[in-house]
């Protein structure tokens, strides 16, 4: 019957064994045994059932204490409790049975009563305690759980004042690519294996436990020269895992000092020491010292400080100069943020940037470094000054801000720019971490108008279906492409990235550049842009202007001038431009693109436009049309222009899916030109100024 407990009763008399049974099977699932060794059999086919076993040690039942022994060393049966029965009352018999293991004791004749009262209570505590030993179990692994890990660390240190341990932390570099490739079971089975390879390892007063995911953690006696045997032991071992990929291990050993610490305070420290030697080919054990005590005080102190650092305008931005290679003309800068610490003094970037982008700052930093770098574009151009495009940083943090389209553009607008005057510099690190979004973010921005650069290429995982699939413009090469040593090899590498960049037509900077000997080469390579110390540092606002005002800079900037959209005149209206579009995003782009031309007057559907058209149509220059559209379509909208003449007037440029079908269509209902989707925002651009102007005449 479900829910009874199962009671096995190891007995060779006969009469004894019936007797209780009889009664008990009122309450239990009663088994029978008549010798030792039919009981061995069914203790091994139904280990998982019995809840209890009653085992008699008279001399006929040779071997008893043995059966005892052996099931206290098997894991599953030294959980089920044992009461022993004799028939002699001997209090040296029994103390015998229960330092063997046995959890009560009992002497014949069997009182039915008393044995069901005995086995009642020996039952709830066997399970009591199995559920709290459950409790402080990783329910995967069966290592200890943290909180039970941490309160038997801290018992064990109270208890052993003179003995030397260490906290071990370690750490699979690569578990989730392992578990992506073979799937969430596998990188389970290598969690068990692991934990019974840690097992293993430590003795008496050593422990292990799992923290979470991949990160189990380790309670050792230190002795560094044992304790770097046994860690390369583990490696080796756990590299024989069947999984045909090198399981990249990591361990981070804190000698403990301090006592008094908390003991996750201990693993905190270990956590930082295995940050030390992560992608570090070789290196698989790091000890904390008081180097990684410093940083981590600095780091602190960094965090503690960044908010008010923002908010006191201490972070500044620099600029450094791109040449164009073929005329040594400047042809643009990369904004760079330098923080003016008002104690620390000047900090590198190498200092806070990572720990930005690990903590999530770096979404604040950017923003402020966007909006800073614009407005001395902005200041410049109203200044007369020279302009080159500007490149900003974008963080893998940022492109996955749902938000970060909008606030890059809320910040271009606010400015009075438009997208080309600013170049966006994302790291191919990005595009590893999350492929497909990037993919879709730079596809929008590129709609946008925005010049997309890749930073530091070469510098990751670098990858020639990345570069097929990334919609760039302009691939920046790390500079240990060149630098150090220019042998044949290098110049090879080089030369091949920067012609296959060139046949993907994408310009080519090389930054980091230094020697003459290195612009030779380049110069060879047929290199598009440089830049580096050999030409120009970052400098200061004020020390780059005077910079751009002595220097020649390369006119590129003019086509995007106040005076001319690429070299043709095209003022500022005060009219209307309406775009007539379902979906937000190409409403956006639109908007975004001519908001310095025109006022601009946005609608979801034809039927709303219509309602517009009538009350507005001598102040509208021209409408944008979507074809496809909710309510009323372009195609409906167009046939009610076309029967009035006031309406007649203003041009109509179709913006839609391309198909011979819908171009006929649409200029035999009136449309006045046809741009097909995803559309190239200089044709475009190029196609307005044609159409409104004509329309003026």
């Amino acid at each position: 019957m479900a829910g009874i407990r199962t009671v096995l009763i190891i007995d060779s008399n006969k009469e004894d064994r019936t007797k209780v049974a009889v009664f008990l099977e009122e309450y239990y699932n009663v088994m029978e045994s008549a010798s030792i060794v039919e009981a061995y059999s069914i203790l091994d086919s139904n280990a998982g059932r019995v809840a209890a076993v009653i085992l008699d040690i008279t001399p006929d039942m040779q071997y008893g204490e043995e059966l005892l022994r052996f099931m206290k060393r098997n894991e599953y049966l030294s959980r089920i409790p044992v009461i022993m029965t004799a028939i002699t009352e001997s209090e040296e018999t029994e103390i015998s049975a229960l330092s063997t293991g046995a959890s009560d004791f009992l002497y014949k004749p069997y009182s039915p009563v008393i044995v069901k009262k005995r086995l009642d209570n020996i039952i709830n505590l066997s399970e009591n305690a199995s559920m709290a030993s459950d409790l402080q179990k990783d329910h995967l692994t069966g290592v200890y759980s943290e909180e039970v890990f941490c309160q038997k660390v801290a018992r064990i240190l109270e208890e052993n004042p003179s003995a030397e341990y260490a906290i071990i932390y370690s750490d699979i570099e690569n578990f989730g690519l392992i578990k992506d490739l073979f799937g969430e079971n596998a990188g389970n089975n290598i969690l068990v294996y692991m934990a019974r390879v840690f097992k293993h390892f430590i003795s008496k007063d050593e422990l292990c436990g799992r923290l979470e995911a991949d990160h189990f953690v380790l309670f050792l006696k230190y002795n560094k020269e044992m304790l770097n045997e046994n860690l390369e032991s583990v490696v080796k071992i756990i590299n024989d895992f069947p999984v045909s990929m090198n399981i990249m291990l990591r361990f981070g050993v804190y000698k403990i000092e301090d006592r008094a610490m908390p003991v996750p305070a201990m693993f905190g420290r270990a956590v930082l020491t295995v940050d030390t030697i992560k992608g570090k080919y070789g290196q698989y054990v790091a000890y904390y010292d008081k180097k990684i005590w410093e940083k981590q005080v600095h780091e602190q102190e960094i965090v503690g400080c960044m908010e008010d650092a923002l908010e006191e305008k201490q972070f500044m931005v620099y600029f450094q100069p791109k040449y164009d290679l073929g005329s040594e003309r400047v042809a643009g800068a990369e904004a760079l943020v330098r923080w003016q610490h008002p104690v620390k003094g000047f900090m590198n970037p190498a200092e806070f940037i990572p720990l930005f982008e690990k903590n999530g700052f770096i979404t604040e930093l950017d923003k402020y470094v966007w909006d800073t770098a614009c407005g001395y574009v902005e200041s410049w151009i109203k200044n007369g000054y020279p302009v080159v495009p500007i490149s900003v940083n974008v963080s893998r943090t940022d492109i996955y801000n749902p938000d970060f389209i909008e606030i890059i553009l809320g910040i271009i607008h606010k400015h009075n720019l438009e997208p080309e005057h600013i170049h966006l510099e994302i790291t191919e690190t990005a595009y590893t971490d999350n492929p497909e979004q990037i993919i879709e973010v730079v596809r929008q921005l590129k709609l946008i108008g925005f010049v997309i650069e890749m930073d530091d290429f070469g510098s990751g995982y670098s990858s020639l279906n990345m570069l097929n699939e990334l919609p760039i413009d302009i691939l920046k090469l790390d500079m240990g492409f060149v630098q150090g040593d220019m042998g044949t090899n290098s110049n090879n590498i080089l030369s091949f990235i920067i012609g296959l960049a060139k046949w993907m037509d994408y310009a080519v900077v090389a930054e980091g550049i230094e020697t003459e000997e290195q612009i030779q080469m380049l110069r060879n390579m047929d290199c598009n842009f440089v830049q580096g110390y050999y030409y120009a540092k970052p400098m200061p606002p004020e020390e780059f202007e005077a910079y751009m005002l002595r220097h020649n800079v390369l006119d590129k900037i003019d086509e995007i001038s106040s005076d001319g959209l690429y070299g043709l005149k095209f003022k500022k209206s005060q009219g209307v431009m309406l775009i007539v579009d379902d979906l937000a995003l190409n409403r956006k782009i639109l908007s975004t693109s001519f908001a310095s031309y025109f006022q601009i007057v946005e609608k979801e559907n034809g039927a709303e436009a219509l309602e517009y058209i009538k009350e507005n149509y001598n102040n509208i220059d021209v409408i944008m049309l979507d074809l496809v559209m909710p309510v009323m379509d372009g195609f409906t909208l167009m046939r009610h222009l076309g029967v009035d003449e006031r309406y007649k007037k203003i041009p109509v440029i179709v913006t839609s899916q391309g198909g011979e079908k819908s171009v006929e269509k649409s200029f035999a209902l009136g449309a006045t030109d046809f741009v097909e989707k995803p559309y190239n925002l200089r044709i475009i651009l190029h196609r307005v100024q044609n159409v409104v102007m004509a329309s003026r005449k």
